[in-house]
C-alpha cells in the first residue's frame, strides 16, 4: 500500500475507536444519571429486599391512557387447583392406581373440553396434591376444568365434555367420580367473565423525541441500570424475583432491540407496557411504572404521550391511578389479586 493509503486506514481506525470510545463513555453517564434517579436506601416495594366488548382468542384491550375494558400459588397441601375458578372432579379408587395408567386414559379420552383442564394426585406421604407423575401411585386424583380465560366462560358444553372425561377416566381407574355442583359453576364462569372484561386492561405510554432521535446506547444504559433485561422478542422486561414480569419496554418504530443493534440504533419513540391484572403490586407497581417512565422521558429527554400523540400531564396519571384502584379493589373482592397465581392463569 502507498502511505497515502495507510495514512487513510490510520485516521479511520482513530475515527472508530473515537465512536465506540464516547458510546461507552455515554452509557456509564446514564447508568450513574438512573442510579441517581432511583437510588434508595429503603427495600424495592416490587421486588423484595434481595434485589391479552367480546374477547377473542389472544386479544387484549390497552389504555392509552384513559381505562376501559383490556394464577397467587395455593398452599403445597392444596396444589394448584382452587374451586374459585376451577369445576373439580375428584376421583377415588379402592387400590392404588399407577400414574402412568391415569395419564394413559386422559390421553385416549375422547372428550375434550375447549378449556384448559388440570389433574393431579394426592401423594399420601408428604399429605399434598401434586402433578400426576408417571411413577407415582394415587388412590385419589383430582381434575379441574378453568371455568374462564381471556377469551370468555365455560359453557354448559365444556362441563359436560368434562363431565365425560372425567367418567371415562375414573372407569380406567376403577374409580368412583364426584362432580362438583354444574349450576354454580356456570354462575361463578360468568362472574369470571364479568371480571376479565373489566380488568383485561393494559395501559401504554408512549416517550417521543422532542428533538432529533432517541439513541439505543442511552436507551440500554437506562433501562438496564433500573433491572430491565433485553429479551428474546426484541423487548427490555423488568421482572419480579419469581420471574413475573411487571412492565416492558419497545421500540414504536421497526425494528426491534436486539443486543448487537442497540448500538447503533436511533428511534423516534418508545413504548412502556403495562399489563393490570398480570403485574403483581397492584398500584404500588403502577406508580413504579409511571415514575420509570418520568425518569426514563427526563433522561432521554423525550415527552410522554397517548397513542394519538397528546401530551400526558400529570392530571391524566392520575385520573387513570384512581380508575385503577376501583378495577385492583374489585380483584381483590373476586380473591385473585392482581399477579397472583390465579391471576396469571385467568389473563394468560
Amino acid at each position: 500500500m502507498s502511505e497515502l493509503q495507510l495514512g487513510l486506514l490510520g485516521i479511520g481506525a482513530l475515527v472508530v475507536a473515537g465512536v465506540l470510545i464516547y458510546n461507552k463513555l455515554q452509557e456509564a453517564r446514564l447508568k450513574r444519571q438512573s442510579e441517581a434517579a432511583f437510588g434508595s436506601e429503603h427495600d424495592d416495594v416490587l421486588l423484595g429486599s434481595k434485589a391479552p366488548a367480546r374477547r377473542t382468542a389472544g386479544s387484549q384491550e390497552r389504555i392509552e391512557p384513559t381505562l376501559s375494558p383490556a394464577p397467587a400459588e395455593t398452599s403445597a397441601a392444596s396444589g394448584t387447583l382452587d374451586a374459585g375458578i376451577d369445576f373439580i372432579a375428584t376421583l377415588e379408587a379402592s387400590s392404588a392406581v399407577a400414574g402412568e395408567t391415569v395419564s394413559a386414559a386422559i390421553v385416549d379420552c375422547a372428550a375434550k373440553p375447549s378449556k384448559a383442564v388440570g389433574w393431579e394426585g394426592y401423594n399420601a406421604q408428604t399429605a399434598s396434591w401434586e402433578p400426576l407423575a408417571a411413577a407415582g401411585e394415587y388412590l385419589q386424583v383430582r381434575a379441574g376444568l378453568q371455568l374462564a380465560d381471556r377469551n370468555g366462560a365455560a359453557s354448559q358444553q365444556d362441563l359436560s365434555d368434562f363431565s365425560a372425561m372425567t367418567q371415562a377416566v375414573a372407569a380406567a381407574m376403577g374409580a368412583n367420580c364426584a362432580l362438583a355442583e354444574a349450576a354454580a359453576a356456570l354462575q361463578r364462569a360468568q362472574q369470571l367473565d364479568a371480571l376479565c372484561a373489566d380488568v383485561d386492561v393494559q395501559i401504554g405510554l408512549n416517550l417521543i423525541a422532542r428533538g432529533g432521535a432517541l439513541s439505543g446506547t442511552r436507551i440500554r444504559a437506562f433501562a438496564e441500570a433500573q433491572g430491565f433485561a433485553l429479551e428474546r422478542d426484541g423487548r427490555f422486561c423488568r421482572r419480579d424475583e419469581a420471574g413475573i414480569e411487571l412492565y416492558s419496554l419497545r421500540n414504536t418504530e421497526p425494528p426491534a432491540f436486539s443486543p448487537e443493534g442497540m448500538k447503533t440504533l436511533t428511534t423516534k419513540g418508545l413504548t412502556l407496557l403495562f399489563d393490570v391484572a398480570r403485574a403483581p403490586g397492584g398500584i404500588v407497581a403502577f406508580d413504579h411504572f409511571v415514575g420509570f417512565t418520568r425518569a426514563l422521558a427526563d433522561a432521554l429527554s423525550a415527552g410522554i404521550v397517548d397513542d394519538n400523540r397528546r401530551p400526558l400531564d400529570d392530571a391524566a396519571l392520575a385520573k387513570i391511578r384512581a380508575q385503577l384502584q376501583a378495577l385492583y379493589a374489585s380483584m381483590e373482592q373476586q380473591g385473585i389479586p392482581a399477579g397472583s397465581p390465579l391471576a396469571l392463569r385467568l389473563f394468560a
